[in-house]
């Protein structure tokens, strides 16, 4: 494993603050086998090992966890797993706010203090994020845009205008909240 460095997300805390020092950066949610179903988690799992590469970290696989769904327990289960490790990640993206609120149920459990001990984000900006305690750093989709392209698709096919399959990406945001950037950072 690397050496410590500085944390690759950065712009995951409070602005003006140092930013912490990250040995071991975890994911959760990367599932056993892609379907249709887990196409979001391949352009995660890229992030994830692209900000990494940033950083000067190297990627260590037995801190990718696998998931078969994005369930809460799972992410509990997935977190349990990573602090049984001899060195457990002191970071956890998971690949979405479901898995991230049970990873910090077991953080929590374990007497694990979020974010000094490890810090955790998610994706998808669920309205329980905003009440957890921490609050859950997020990025979030634009959930509009989402539903446009959804009805633009269906249109598409209704009418027989349907063109090849493409990967269609909108815009997001990160949500930088307590889980990161710890207490006095937004809800």
């Amino acid at each position: 494993m690397a050496a410590s460095t500085t944390w690759p997300w950065t712009t995951w805390r409070r602005p003006g603050t140092p930013p912490p020092t990250c040995s071991a950066s975890a994911a959760v949610g990367w599932p056993p086998s892609a379907t249709s179903r887990t196409r979001p988690a391949r352009p995660r799992t890229a992030g994830y090992r692209q900000a990494l590469a940033r950083a000067g970290l190297e990627v260590d696989e037995r801190l990718i966890v696998s998931t078969p769904h994005f369930h809460r327990r799972l992410g509990a289960e997935a977190m349990e797993s990573l602090l049984a490790l001899p060195e457990p990640p002191d970071a956890v993206f998971c690949y979405n706010d479901l898995l991230a609120l049970g990873a910090m149920r077991a953080l929590t459990r374990a007497g694990r203090r979020i974010p000094d001990d490890v810090a955790v984000a998610g994706i998808d900006d669920i309205e329980e994020g905003q009440y957890s305690t921490p609050s859950l750093t997020t990025v979030a989709p634009d959930k509009g845009e989402i539903a446009r392209q959804a009805v633009n698709t269906l249109l598409e096919a209704i009418n027989g205008t349907t063109a090849a399959p493409a990967e269609i990406v909108v815009p997001h945001r990160l949500i930088v909240r307590e889980s990161t950037a710890g207490e006095g950072a937004p809800a």
